[in-house]
């Protein structure tokens, strides 16, 4: 097996980074240079796995790892290549590249000490089709556009030989297509994490649970439905989170707490998580806000949470830790987030402004309208 040194690979995610927006392999588009970094990786994951599909070796283990499923990560892939044929330099560099391109990737977006890999290949395949026995040797390779879903005319797509197709970016295709991705649940989990982490440090952290009286007063989510535009064909389940901020119980500063929903995949369906979203020992008032935000490919962790901060002190310093500073906390949140991070204007879905202790809240719409939820009072006892 080909070992190579911890600094040889520092060096090859190096050269990923610097080689994302030139794909000698193919001729570049016009709109390559204005990709966000997370673009131009999906882009150039896309270009060599669809070269990589000319190696039997490599389209044989894709189409195994794809077996009844919809979804591989690039990493153990590229590791499982590798120590098939562990003499072969040619595959042990290609291996290296995509695992450093990975790596480069997690780096760009602030959490490399929380995830072991964020690259992936998906099939999107007809409705009804089986994914048993697939065959990728001679499927194209695709990636989502740059910027707002709502504009996407063309999609584009690699095949073996390094042509370039233009696929319909509102009609799927009737033939299985593998798209260069990453994975959105496992990037959004690791966000969530170091974002926690980052507010805690500051001390703005939320979700600190301190029993009074055997139990602990919180707010069950019973219900929740978004309403959006529906999502093209090529773009894979929505990822959605929560920040949710109010003002410390004891100090003058912001609390905020960011909370994951991985079960809400679609817009238009209803969900029922009984998922505790909000803990009341966290906020003075007993009052919280809430909103709603989908996970943005290109979203650099470290930078949003410098953002936050930033922009929430700046407001806050003009106003005293008083009721009516609560929703102010939010609207910060709202002006911290450069619009260039967020590039699919369907990332901030709503907000729920402030939310009171005890309250329930039955279909209860956002102010944007564009979700709706079902909010109880919950006591969570002491074991």
């Amino acid at each position: 097996m080909i070992k190579r040194p911890l600094f040889a690979l520092t060096l090859l995610a190096l050269g990923a980074t610097q080689a994302l927006a030139a794909t000698p392999a193919v001729e570049k588009t016009p709109h390559i240079e204005q990709l966000q970094f997370v673009d131009q990786a999906k882009r150039k994951l896309a270009v060599d796995v669809a070269q990589m599909l000319n190696d039997p070796s490599f389209s044989h283990l894709l189409s195994e790892k794809l077996q009844g499923q919809r979804e591989v990560m690039i990493n153990p892939l590229m590791s499982e290549y590798r120590q098939r044929d562990p003499m072969n330099i040619a595959k042990a560099e290609a291996a290296d590249t995509l695992q450093a391109m990975d790596l480069a990737t997690r780096q760009h977006k602030g959490i490399t000490a929380y995830s072991k890999g964020l690259l992936q290949v998906r099939m999107v395949a007809p409705q009804g089709m089986s994914t048993e026995n697939v065959d990728t040797s001679n499927m194209l390779v695709a990636f989502e556009p740059a910027g707002d879903d709502k504009h996407w005319k063309e999609v584009e797509a690699y095949d073996r030989f390094g042509n370039v197709h233009k696929l319909d970016a509102k009609v799927q295709p009737s033939m299985p297509v593998l798209v260069a991705d990453i994975n959105g649940s496992e990037d959004l989990r690791a966000g969530v994490a170091m974002m926690n982490e980052a507010f805690k440090s500051r001390g703005w952290g939320g979700l600190n649970v301190r029993p009074r009286a055997g139990y602990v007063e919180t707010t069950k989510l019973e219900k929740i439905r978004l309403a959006t535009d529906e999502e093209p064909w090529i773009s894979g389940k929505a990822e959605v989170y929560a920040l949710v901020s109010g003002i410390n119980p004891s100090e003058e500063k912001p609390t905020i707490a960011v909370v994951d929903m991985p079960y809400l995949d679609y817009a238009n369906t209803d969900y029922a998580p009984n998922q505790l979203v909000l803990f009341w020992s966290n906020y003075r008032y007993a009052a919280a806000n809430l909103q709603l935000f989908e996970h943005d490919d290109n979203t650099n962790y470290q930078d949003l949470v410098v953002a936050i901060v930033s922009g929430v002190e700046k407001i806050l310093l003009a106003f005293k830790p008083e009721f009516a500073a609560i929703a102010t906390v939010a609207g910060a949140i709202l002006q911290a987030m450069p619009a260039h991070w967020f590039s699919n204007d369907d990332d901030y879905i709503d907000s729920f402004y402030t939310l009171e202790k005890g309250k329930t809240y039955t279909d209860y719409k956002g102010v944007g309208g564009n979700a709706m939820m079902t909010l109880k009072p919950y006591r969570l006892r002491e074991q």
